[in-house]
């Protein structure tokens, strides 16, 4: 599935490595996935989420605090791809879906775990990338059913028109990316903070904590399929918990050490509040 990042050719797969027909080649690593980020594509030597911040976010995830957002996407979407003209309805047939952005794979695993546990339903199949290599590592490590790489969201390496589905959880992207990886008619859900977006914990971080900006206009050669807002709020019992929340998140960096401590012994209780979006490509 995947093409090289270097001419844009089709990767096949022997003996644990890829290779194009310009000759490029990448190896597998033992963990199950492939680095396609070429070194252009690098913003430093280690770009995204390091260890400490992956494992913070894997803990976290998996305690179930934002299963709810998980679940909300896994609704919308089944509800439009059963929809969708781009889904072939044939016998045997499949949907692809691509995170872009993945980190450490939870809401893609979740949200196939859902859309698959039908057997009279199209299977869906997944990848994802992301540019930490930390991450990737880790998602392939756990969920091997799916397929991952290291590179970059705005060069995406796999072919024209060949996803049914892109998620993307406050990740950065290419409109033009996801326009061409595409099928007609494909859909892409972009998960991003709404206004009150942990607002408690901003409180803690920031004398006037700024709101979350609106998302903005709908890019050409995209349609609005479906817009909502989820908000629910979740405990953290413990100081642990709470250290993996805040360091998930951009306000880690500019948190000082009183405000830190502060966190790991008051904010026992988080509204979270994301905003949904579905675009479809228009045909």
């Amino acid at each position: 599935m995947w093409i090289c990042p270097a001419c844009q050719s089709p990767l096949l797969f022997t003996e644990r490595t890829y290779k194009c027909d310009a000759g490029h080649t990448y190896d597998m690593a033992k963990e199950g996935y492939v680095n396609l980020l070429l070194a252009q594509h690098k913003n430093s030597k280690e770009p995204g989420d390091n260890k400490q911040m992956v494992n913070a976010r894997r803990s976290f995830l998996e305690q179930g605090h934002y299963q709810p957002l998980a679940s909300k996407m896994a609704e919308l979407l089944a509800t439009y791809l059963a929809s969708n003209s781009s889904v072939s309805t044939e016998p045997n047939a499949s949907a692809s879906l691509f995170d872009a952005g993945c980190g450490e794979g939870y809401y893609l695993q979740r949200i196939l775990t859902t859309l698959n546990a039908d057997s009279s339903s199209i299977k869906v199949v997944g990848a994802g990338l992301d540019i930490s290599k930390v991450a990737v590592q880790k998602a392939a490590k756990k969920y091997p059913e799916s397929a991952f790489c290291v590179a970059s969201s705005f060069a995406i390496p796999v072919p024209d028109a060949s996803q049914q589905g892109v998620i993307q959880v406050f990740a950065p992207s290419s409109e033009q990316e996801v326009l061409r990886i595409l099928a007609d008619k494909g859909l892409w859900l972009q998960v991003n903070p709404a206004p009150e977006h942990l607002a408690e914990l901003k409180a803690c971080v920031y004398a006037a904590p700024a709101e979350h900006k609106a998302p903005p206009a709908v890019p050409d050669g995209f349609e609005l399929a479906h817009e909502e807002t989820l908000t629910f709020s979740f405990d953290l019992a413990t100081p642990d918990m709470r250290m993996n929340l805040l360091m998930m998140t951009p306000y880690y960096w500019s948190t000082s050490v009183e405000n830190t401590q502060r966190i790991k012994e008051l904010l026992t209780h988080v509204s979270a509040h994301f905003s949904l979006r579905l675009l479809r490509k228009a045909g």
